[in-house]
């Protein structure tokens, strides 16, 4: 990455801090991944309240609610509180409906659909309205038929505002299902101050002086892939691109990683519980997603896009099969495809937004934003990103049972 991104990446952090205080495919496979029964919900998670619905009046569609509303960590705007979040005071503000939006309610893919994949199976309501995944869950999620169709005639600004390049995929070539929330990238984070020096490198994660401080992401694909195309600077892996990593590429990674897990060196695998674990200085190094250090992490964390390359990622808006308040989830779908409400939430989250003319909205926000590279990646950045891998049900069920050998789970 050049050293203008570098730069505009840290400068970005301090600003944002300063603005913030003290804020805040193979089916088979994935059934597998899942069949380890129900998960409990993080921390100080929200609850869904399945039973608690306002009854609709006659005639047109009125929203109902609350709206059970499921995400990941740092992808919703918020005041100084860390808690009260414009964008869904004012839906509510609008419409008379509470949001019930569960911050860090899904760590990792896999583990958040555990939690719901018996009503999923059952066809019966989850307890969620809307939840957020990545996209090869998400079109697992929609090629098993569990996610309700989104009725076009309610989203008109989502219609129309959606960015061409993320339209037409072939799990969904209608949009049907699911708009995309935000996109983002998945590279390296530091603390500088911990570490002592600057880290430009996936392979600055084995440095031997951060043995005990370094965290993996327990999401298979990010964590396989980025050390993969590590292995592959260093001569050590096939040429093969991170979207159609193999079997045997993936052996090649696990035997380069089990040595470091065994020794301590890499201290777990995480979802976004690094965020806390930089704060607590458990963590020095880690594998971590793209905008939420900058939204949320401390001041001398530093997101790095790697010299060896990043991945590039979708995470998508669904309505869940059977959700009582399929309607109001569908406002809140449109709600953020409002232009000017879209350059608020990816100003304030630092990913990259799906919304079609947010650059000049998020311009005006902030002058200086217009260079950031988390909300507009630099060519030479994004000549060396690659998508996630997806995977056949066979080799999807081999890979797994190798990055279990790693997780220990």
């Amino acid at each position: 990455m050049s050293e203008h991104a570098t730069s505009r990446i840290q400068a970005a952090l301090s600003r944002r801090r300063f603005l913030q205080g003290t804020t805040l495919a193979g089916f088979g496979a994935f059934l597998a991944a899942c069949s380890g029964g129900s998960s409990p919900s993080p921390t100080g998670a929200a609850s869904p309240a399945p039973g608690d619905t306002t009854p609709p009046s006659s005639g047109p569609q009125q929203p109902t609610g609350p709206l059970n509303f499921a995400n990941w960590d740092a992808y919703v705007d918020v005041e100084d509180d860390g808690v009260t979040s414009p964008t869904l005071v004012e839906f509510t503000e609008t419409y008379g409906v509470e949001v019930n939006y569960a911050n860090a309610q899904i760590e990792d893919n896999a583990g958040f659909v555990a939690t719901i994949r018996p009503q999923l199976q059952a066809g019966v309501d989850t307890g969620w309205d809307l939840i957020v995944l990545t996209d090869w869950m998400a079109a697992k999620i929609v090629e098993a038929g569990w996610a309700e169709k989104i009725d076009e005639a309610n989203i008109p600004d989502a219609v129309a505002n959606l960015r061409d390049e993320l339209k037409g995929l072939p799990w969904d070539p209608n949009q049907e299902y699911h708009y995309p929330w935000q996109s983002g990238a998945t590279g390296i984070g530091y603390n500088s101050v911990s570490t002592g020096r600057e880290l430009t490198k996936v392979a600055d994660l084995f440095d031997p002086a951060f043995a005990t401080k370094v965290t993996l992401l327990n999401e298979v694909r990010d964590t396989l892939s980025l050390i993969h195309r590590m292995l592959q600077a260093q001569g050590l892996a096939s040429d093969n691109p991170s979207e159609e990593l193999t079997v045997e590429d993936v052996q090649a990674v696990v035997d380069y990683v089990q040595p470091f897990v065994d020794s301590g060196h890499i201290r777990a695998f995480t979802g976004n519980e690094y965020l806390a674990d930089f704060g607590t200085g458990t963590t020095w190094a880690a594998i971590v997603w793209s905008g939420d250090l900058a939204s949320s992490a401390g001041p001398d964390d530093v997101f790095v896009y790697p010299e060896e390359g990043s991945n590039i990622w979708t995470d998508n808006m669904l309505i869940p099969k059977g959700a009582k308040n399929k309607y109001t989830a569908e406002l809140m779908v449109n709600w953020v495809y409002d232009v000017e409400r879209a350059a608020r939430l990816a100003n304030w989250i630092y990913y990259i937004s799906p919304v079609n003319g947010v650059a000049d909205a998020i311009t005006e926000l902030d002058p200086e934003a217009g260079d950031n590279p988390l909300l507009f990646p630099p060519a030479d950045v994004v000549a060396k990103q690659h998508p996630l891998p997806n995977w056949s049900e066979a080799d999807e069920s081999a890979i797994l049972d190798l990055f279990s050998t790693l997780t220990g789970e």
